[in-house]
């Protein structure tokens, strides 16, 4: 009896880090530092319960799991907020997510076909799954998000266990439990979405290394959903079945080139057919071609590499950071068995690891991100599944080299202090550097004022709806979703030049999407503009987005307010309604 109460105390304490955090009653201070030193206290407290709960585990395993629970339990808990019925957008691009996702069924929701997203279409069409549902709401769009999250972030680090097979370990649960738990945070460093986790899960669950044809086919359903994703993640489902491949067949009994073969095939014949279907989706979608591949033509800030207003770590020292432990123990575990593999699958591993470090790093400097590491989010999936298998074993060996085995018995029995010590510090930065990354995001849940809004829709849609009464076009840059969840009522939909896609065009500076636009504008075609409010500052590298900003003020601020004048301002939610000035600038 004693012992239930104590799991039962311990099971809800997991709420009680996020509590403090999210409540607007208690004010936690939002420094890190104070964060930090409060989740160490109540994990103390955590571990202490743990040991009362169970007995026959020791004080490692109870520190363990208490500190990746708590720390797994806050990173899902940070979601709450984003479930909200607020009718206005919680971001700058967050509402704007629904009504891409609406696209895929415009008829529908519209009554009229609009050409499905050019970017992220993979994303947007997980999102759509709620508007199968008639009059979906924005609360359940928001709902659904964060359900993706959850699971295909706790699904890739289940998987990533179970294919892992750690039933030799004494303490197998506890150490499933903790490799499950630190997966789930270990994602969220990127962070790596969830539309991208949905490759990464089709590859661990159903490849097997031994089966040719089976794994072929895994890989061309995995690689057709990465030709309509992200573009640095065309290769990434055959080079993850390689990896495994590299990782679980010996070469031992084999020719190079029989060995080589099907892990080659895989990864040309899935980056072949992602590109063939990248391709295809942008001859279907009905946009046209010239939109596709902006990231080809944006300027890359090479500066952000370093810390920077934008991302104060810098992509560089961030990615190193958390690549380091990982990078460490692998060569730590390796360091006395690399002989027992053939050399070539080592090479390839290094290489799948540094190709798509590079490449992450080179995305991550385009114009529009550099703010986190989620551009690196194929090489943290790999560094993830091969680092992985490397600290649990489960790399099979070619061969038994006596001699090493010798070594490493020794070595096992008489431990250098040296050796154990670094070991160990590299164990806890994999373990701390996690949870630095969860205990940076999130906050105090906002206080939004609901009758403040009610009031600014009920202005919106008054304004609208006399335009369109009159015939008039109104332009939703910003807050379009409000159309697609029937916020604004009766005023039809201009698909061009919503605020996302709008931006892409601005930052990637492609002319001919932006002098229609322009032509638009000048022309006052709009007879209202319905904007986040437009201002002419210019910032530069100094500014967190600082060229992005002015990428902004050149593209839009500056061509909108030279044909347009603000009517109504709506400072409580962030939105000015602007009509034509009777005297524009020429």
């Amino acid at each position: 009896m004693r012992k239930k109460v104590f799991a039962t105390i311990y099971i809800l304490s997991l709420a009680l880090f996020p509590w403090l955090v999210l409540s607007p009653f208690v004010n936690l201070p939002s420094s890190l530092s104070i964060r930090f030193l409060v989740f160490c206290l109540i994990a103390i407290f955590g571990i202490l319960i743990f040991r009362q709960a169970w007995h026959g585990q020791g004080w490692a395993n109870a520190l363990l799991i208490t500190i990746l629970g708590y720390g797994t339990a806050y990173k899902f808990a940070s979601f709450i907020p984003d479930i909200s019925s607020y009718p206005f957008s919680l971001g700058w691009s967050e509402a704007s997510r629904y009504y891409y996702a609406s696209l895929w069924l415009s008829k529908s929701v519209y009554g009229t076909f609009v050409a499905p997203s050019v970017l992220h279409p993979s994303r947007y069409l997980l999102q759509a799954l709620p508007f199968l549902i008639p009059n979906a709401s924005l609360w359940l769009s928001r709902f659904w998000q964060v359900i993706l999250w959850v699971v295909t972030s706790t699904l890739a680090s289940w998987l990533l266990v179970r294919r892992l097979a750690l039933n030799t370990n004494k303490n197998v649960l506890i150490v499933s439990l903790s490799m499950l738990l630190w997966g789930i945070l270990f994602v969220f460093q990127g962070p790596i979405y969830y539309h991208l986790l949905l490759m990464v899960i089709l590859i661990l669950w159903l490849v097997r290394s031994n089966h040719f044809w089976r794994t072929l086919l895994v890989v061309a359903i995995a690689s057709l959903w990465a030709g309509i994703s992200r573009v640095n993640w065309l290769p990434v489902p055959g080079l993850m079945a390689a990896a495994l491949y590299l990782m679980e067949i010996k070469v031992k009994g084999k020719s190079l080139w029989n060995y080589l073969a099907p892990p080659v095939i895989w990864v040309v014949s899935g980056t072949g057919i992602a590109y063939a279907s990248q391709q295809a989706y942008q001859l279907m979608s009905g946009n046209p071609p010239a939109w596709f591949n902006s990231s080809f033509s944006s300027d890359l800030l090479w500066y952000r590499l370093l810390p920077n207003p934008t991302f104060r770590l810098g992509i560089l020292p961030s990615a190193l950071l958390v690549s380091l432990p990982i990078v460490g123990l692998m060569i730590f575990h390796l360091v006395n068995r690399w002989r027992r593999f053939n050399l070539i699958r080592l090479l390839g591993l290094i290489a799948i690891l540094g190709v798509l470090f590079v490449g992450g790093v080179i995305v991550s400097v385009k114009i529009g991100g550099g703010s986190n590491l989620h551009n690196l989010d194929a090489y943290l999936a790999l560094l993830l599944v091969i680092g992985s298998y490397i600290f649990f074993d489960r790399m099979q060996p070619d061969q038994s080299d006596p001699s090493n085995d010798t070594l490493q018995e020794q070595s096992l029995t008489t431990p250098n202090p040296f050796f154990k010590f670094s070991q160990n510090i590299l164990i806890a930065g994999a373990l701390v550097i996690p949870l630095y990354f969860t205990l940076s995001t999130g906050g105090q849940m906002p206080q939004r004022d609901i009758n403040a809004a009610r009031s600014a829709l009920d202005t919106i849609n008054s304004a609208t709806q006399q335009v369109a009464n009159k015939g008039g076009e109104v332009l939703f840059i910003s807050q379009r979703h409000l159309l697609t969840f029937d916020k604004v009522q009766n005023v039809p939909l201009v698909p061009e030049d919503e605020l996302v896609f709008l931006m892409e065009m601005a930052m990637s500076g492609n002319s001919a999407y932006m002098d229609a636009f322009h032509a638009d504008i000048s022309q006052q075609r709009f007879a209202m503009i319905v904007s986040e409010p437009l201002v002419i500052q210019y910032q530069g590298r100094s500014h967190s987005f600082g060229e992005e900003n002015d990428a902004w003020v050149i593209g839009v601020s500056e061509p909108v307010l030279c044909y347009y004048e603000p009517a109504i301002t709506l400072d409580s939610v962030g939105v000015v309604l602007y009509t034509p000035r009777p005297n524009p600038c020429r």
